[in-house]
């Protein structure tokens, strides 16, 4: 038997020392985006959370990142470099060792944190590991084919069950549909020929660049919903690296950058990237390269101000279109009526990325 089946076993002997004891009346279903109904206590007081973007829509529904005991390590980095750390400081406390790659697991350092509900997405393989040891792990989607937003919506309908919080699940759903609603009115009908072609930036080192945006991928959400056009429409999944010479045949007209690596757009009108000459890029040309804000999470992801970023990508893709768009008051706004949380002016600026992005 091998170390990694002992391992298993061993979780397993004590997954259900812990469980058994538990009564139908302490806990509750939850049916998860597999179709499997996952049994959790009735009071979830220890999460595990691989997915990065669940512990800002934990704090948007329960009001609180407590019970979070164990997140994956590009939670912790959003939160230092944005807003959960001020706003709710106990994600500091989550521990990230259990976890092995983007999101494999050490069921050792996992059974450390006794938790009662685990979240995962669905497809990987430290899913089926963790459920063979018996632990109950509440799978997740995020990839399709114009089902960004639809996937979403399933993630506010089970963690307001986890939590039983469904009318403040509810109330963030109905502000994230008004926002949409009230884009796609302003946006639909632009005529393709006027919508700008979209270049989304992953990461950009020497002799390496990734990017993502296909019509599979849930970046497609806001590209298209902000009246752009994503050069990477063609490309199936995720992340792909793709060399100079295919960016220059794009030609984006509009670059947008994510927050998990230090580039700035600055960096790209100084032709800084050895190897790579951005300089005859129409975005670079232009000056349009924007990094995408981060508030309680990257806007760019599944979370609490996605909606945000359609309106910060429509104003950026058509400055006088949009012109009536004011962004510090929009995310001002949103903060007070949605978290209660006062924003001053120098933390709507670190928001979106002012000193980088200039002011909208």
């Amino acid at each position: 038997m091998n170390n990694f089946m002992q391992c298993i076993l061993a979780a397993s002997t004590v997954v259900m020392t812990f469980t058994n004891p538990l009564l139908a009346e302490e806990t509750r279903t939850v049916l998860d985006q597999r179709g499997v109904a996952v049994e959790v206590p009735k009071e979830v007081k220890r999460m595990v959370v691989f997915p990065g973007p669940i512990p800002s829509v934990v704090y948007a529904i329960d009001g609180s990142t407590k019970s979070i005991v164990g997140a994956y390590s590009s939670s912790i980095k959003a939160a230092k470099t944005g807003m959960m750390a001020t706003m709710a400081p106990d994600i500091l406390d989550a521990k990230t060792d259990f976890m092995v790659g983007r999101f494999g697991v050490n069921l050792e350092e996992l059974l450390a944190l006794n938790p009662d509900v685990i979240i995962q997405w669905t497809g990987q393989e430290a899913l089926e590991a963790m459920e063979t040891a018996g632990l109950p792990v509440i799978g997740l989607s995020v990839m399709g084919k114009g089902q960004s937003q639809a996937h979403f919506e399933e993630w506010l309908r089970i963690l307001g069950e986890i939590f039983d919080k469904k009318e403040r699940a509810n109330q963030l759903l109905t502000l994230q549909r008004g926002i949409i609603s009230e884009m796609k009115t302003r946006v639909d009908p632009m005529d393709m020929a006027e919508r700008p072609r979209i270049l989304l930036i992953n990461k950009l080192v020497d002799g390496f660049i990734e990017i993502r945006g296909g019509e599979n991928d849930h970046h497609y959400f806001w590209i298209t919903g902000g009246g752009g056009k994503s050069v990477a429409k063609e490309l199936a999944g995720g992340r792909h690296q793709v060399n100079m010479e295919q960016i220059l045949a794009w030609n984006p007209e509009v670059i947008y950058i994510r927050n998990w690596n230090d580039l700035t757009p600055q960096d790209l009108y100084d032709n800084k990237i050895p190897g790579q000459d951005w300089s005859k890029v129409s975005a670079v040309e232009n000056r349009r390269v924007y990094k995408i804000p981060l508030g309680v999470y990257v806007w760019s992801s599944p979370n609490a101000e996605r909606a945000l970023m359609l309106k910060w990508t429509a104003k950026r893709n058509f400055p006088e279109k949009f012109a009536d768009l004011d962004m510090a008051k929009i995310v001002k706004d949103f903060y007070d009526e949605f978290f209660g949380y006062d924003l001053s002016e120098a933390e709507i600026k670190k928001i979106l990325h002012s000193e980088m992005n200039g002011e909208m």
